[in-house]
């Protein structure tokens, strides 16, 4: 049976889109990084989601009144669901080390005691089935009891996915050269979106990516590099997922292997593809210069020669089965 809930870590830049719609072709709801992402849907909670959710938040006796079946309940059940629900996210997102907004209209009693939820139960209050999208994983920033949680039963399982590291700042720069309101919210996305338009030429916004240590996207690729190496880890890259279709086979089997699908054969054939023109590989080329390449191996020679993607193989049946 597929695990309900997923991490992925994709770095920004590494086309993060293609995976998020593969993993929405495989149930999971898109959230954090991705949220917008999502497709309207039916959000209901599912059968026994309800109960634990509130029993956790509100305590016993104000979860039986609230389930006690009254007709005259029932909105106020489903404001006091969805109040927990955010509260519930936003202790998640905190405890993978994610930065959130002081000024939030979570409810501070709710996320209080939801807070206090051991660290092994928690996902399981998650309702749904949630892939949760973040842009890094840092071992100094997320909470210390979800990572002993995680390297005790690696529940939820973590997917990496990365890119090479000179297709990342390209793209970077190219979403920090958009207008302001396309840019997103990031405070650093907003401040180096100003740096980076005040810059004349492509030449000079590599040259600051590799020399800059506050570029968006380094700094976090970095503090990312146990993820190549742990062997819990799902690793992925963005050159299998768009590229040829036995290297593309053999990466979906090891994400189909961490989310234990009961049956990899048959979701292979119904997984999408890229689409034309997005995100290709080795676009960089026509960007970087002799110099842009010498600064790269000064300041970044570290991000240049990850470990090789690491994780269950695809038996040979399914690679000769799938579609090409």
């Amino acid at each position: 049976m597929a695990v309900p809930q997923l991490i992925v870590v994709s770095l920004r830049g590494s086309g993060t889109p293609l995976l998020a719609r593969i993993t929405s072709a495989l149930g999971y709801t898109p959230y954090g990084t991705m949220n917008d992402f999502q497709d309207d849907g039916d959000d209901r909670p599912g059968p026994g989601e309800v109960s634990p959710l509130l029993r956790a938040a509100y305590g016993q006796d104000e979860a039986g009144r609230l389930l006690s079946g009254q007709r005259d309940h029932l909105e106020e059940l489903e404001t006091a669901f969805q109040k927990a629900v955010n509260a519930l996210w936003r202790v998640w997102w905190t405890r993978l080390g994610q930065p959130v907004t002081a000024a939030s209209p979570v409810d501070a009693g709710l996320e209080g005691r939801l807070a206090r939820v051991p660290d092994a139960d928690l996902p399981r209050l998650l309702p749904g089935r949630g892939c949760w999208y973040v842009n890094s994983l840092d071992l100094e920033r997320a909470d210390a009891g979800f990572l002993r949680a995680w390297h005790a039963t690696a529940r939820p399982p973590i997917v990496y996915h990365h890119r090479d590291v000179r297709d990342r700042i390209v793209e970077q720069i190219r979403l920090l050269s958009q207008p302001c309101g396309h840019v997103g919210s990031m405070p650093e996305h907003l401040v180096y979106r100003d740096i980076v338009s005040a810059l004349p030429t492509m030449d000079a916004r590599i040259t600051l990516a590799l020399t800059d240590p506050g570029f968006p996207g380094m700094r976090e690729a970095r503090r990312c590099q146990w993820l190549l190496r742990h062997p819990a880890v799902c690793v992925l890259t963005h050159e299998d997922l768009a590229g040829p279709a036995e290297a593309r086979d053999r990466a979906l089997y090891r994400l189909l292997a961490a989310t234990g699908h009961p049956d990899p054969a048959a979701a292979l054939a119904t997984l999408p593809g890229p689409r034309n023109g997005e995100l290709p590989v080795g676009g960089w080329r026509e960007h970087f210069s002799p110099d842009h390449e010498r600064l790269l191996h000064q300041h970044h020679g570290d991000l240049l020669t990850p470990p090789q993607p690491h994780g269950a193989e695809a038996p040979r049946s399914i690679r000769s089965t799938s579609p090409s």
